[in-house]
Formats: C-alpha cells, sequence, structure tokens
C-alpha cells in the first residue's frame, strides 16, 4: 500500500523489508537537474534531492541518476561501479547499501523491485516509451544475471503515474501497441478503452504493466498498485502543467 507523508509517498510493504521506496510530492519541489523550471535557481534540484534524503535519515547515501531518454535500458550499479551519473539510462538496480537510486517523473510510471532471495533492489522509469519497449522485462533479465533473481521472489510497486482517465492518446498509438502485441491480446485490450464522448483512446500505462508482471512471472501477492493520479495538483504533472513541470523523484535504497 502506497501511504502518504507531508512530502512523499512510501509503500508499506517495501519498509517492512527494509527497503525505502519513495514517491515525492509537488511540495518537495523539482528533483531533476535535466528538466528545470521556469525561475529556478541554479542547484536547488540537488539541494530538494538532499534535503528528501535528510528527511529519510538517508543524508549518507551516495545519489545514482541519469537523464532519461524513455529507453529500456537497466544499470547494475555493483560494488565495482564508481560513476554514479548517467545517460540513456532508465532504471537501476543493485544490492549495495551505501547508495540510493534516483529516477525522475512528470505522469510516467515507477517499477520499484526488490529481491527478496538475494536482497537486490531497483526502480525503472516507464512512461508509455519504456512500457512498449518493455523495460520491466529487460530489467528482470538484468537482475537474475546480475543477481540470480527470479520473478517469483520479486516484490513489485507501481506508481504512481497518471491514471486512464487524463491519459488520452491517439490511434496511430493504440495502432501501435495493437501490432506489436496483439489487437486481442489482454495486454492491449484491458489497457486501452474508448472514450465514448469524443471518441479517443485512453490508455491505462498501469494496468499494462500489472498484466505484463503476472505474465512474466510476478505472483500477484507480491505486486502493489496505486489510484493515486499525477493529474492531481499535488504530483508534478507535464499533462496538467506542460513544459512548466518540474520532475518528481521514484527513490529506492535500503533502510
Amino acid at each position: 500500500m502506497f501511504k502518504e507523508k507531508d512530502d512523499y509517498f512510501y509503500i508499506e510493504e517495501f519498509k517492512n523489508y527494509g527497503i525505502k521506496a519513495i514517491y515525492s510530492k509537488k511540495n518537495a519541489g523539482n528533483m531533476s537537474d535535466y528538466c528545470g523550471m521556469e525561475g529556478q535557481k541554479e542547484g536547488v534540484q540537488e539541494k530538494n534531492r538532499n534535503r528528501l534524503l535528510e528527511n529519510l535519515n538517508l543524508n549518507k547515501r551516495i545519489p545514482v541518476m541519469s537523464f532519461q531518454t524513455h529507453t529500456n535500458n537497466v544499470k547494475v550499479i555493483s560494488k565495482n561501479t564508481e560513476e554514479y551519473v548517467y545517460r540513456e539510462i532508465d532504471g537501476f538496480v543493485t544490492d549495495r547499501k551505501d547508495v540510493a537510486l534516483f529516477t525522475f517523473y512528470a505522469d510516467c510510471l515507477p517499477i520499484f523491485v526488490y529481491d527478496k532471495e538475494n536482497k537486490a533492489i531497483g526502480v525503472w522509469h516507464s512512461g508509455w516509451p519504456g512500457s512498449f519497449k518493455e523495460i520491466m522485462k529487460n530489467g528482470l533479465e538484468v537482475m537474475k544475471e546480475a543477481f540470480g533473481t527470479e520473478p517469483e521472489n520479486v516484490l513489485m510497486g507501481l506508481g504512481i503515474g497518471i491514471q486512464q482517465e487524463n491519459y488520452e492518446v491517439g490511434n496511430d498509438f493504440y495502432e501501435n501497441f495493437a501490432e506489436k502485441f496483439g489487437k486481442e491480446s489482454e495486454l492491449v485490450k484491458q489497457s486501452f478503452k474508448i472514450n465514448e464522448k469524443t471518441g479517443k483512446y485512453h490508455f491505462d500505462n498501469t494496468l499494462f504493466n500489472r498484466i505484463m508482471a503476472l505474465k512474466l512471472g510476478i505472483k500477484e501477492e507480491n505486486l502493489i498498485t496505486t489510484n493515486e493520479d499525477t493529474f492531481d495538483e499535488k504530483f508534478h504533472s507535464y499533462r496538467r502543467e506542460g513544459k512548466s513541470s518540474g520532475r518528481a523523484t521514484a527513490t529506492i535504497t535500503f533502510n
């Protein structure tokens, strides 16, 4: 269950395993260096991230982050890793206790993961391009290679992202998904619906990833979702705010 604090949400089930899985609210500030807000002072994003870590009693953690570009690339942060800022990376996994993995959002879906057997964590940025490119599948494959992860041992949190009601998409968007995954597939039939008033499709990115997770072997009892919607004013939202939108962070670390 996603539980709300003053300036962030946390996932209770992860907390029970000694993992902090956090999604920041708008009042925590803009978190992403590469998505500056108009009139914002230089360096304030780093200060916001540091303040969040301090509030979580994690100020000694090494921040790991990337200039995300909607890839399906997932990076392992190993004991030999000495670089902590990347490009062309949209997800991280690690078993290190001294780092905090940061990813950034303004409607896209964060995927939090914890391998209960091998004690590895991760967080992946899955907007519609990441979902289309199956970043979840790639992330689980990376975890298996690095840590021996099996899907049935993975605790997974999906959210917080934009909900279907506020996620109108074009016909080409729908057709691309239908062509790749099959128009009659569960993934497509359940994740898209027509707004009868407008004749436009709406996409449910959370449900798409939930169905994908189950197909990949994640147990239903290990899946946590939420109805929180980034279109709500307490979150950063590109759909609502346009180019003036800041970015939330989804961050995960060992307690």
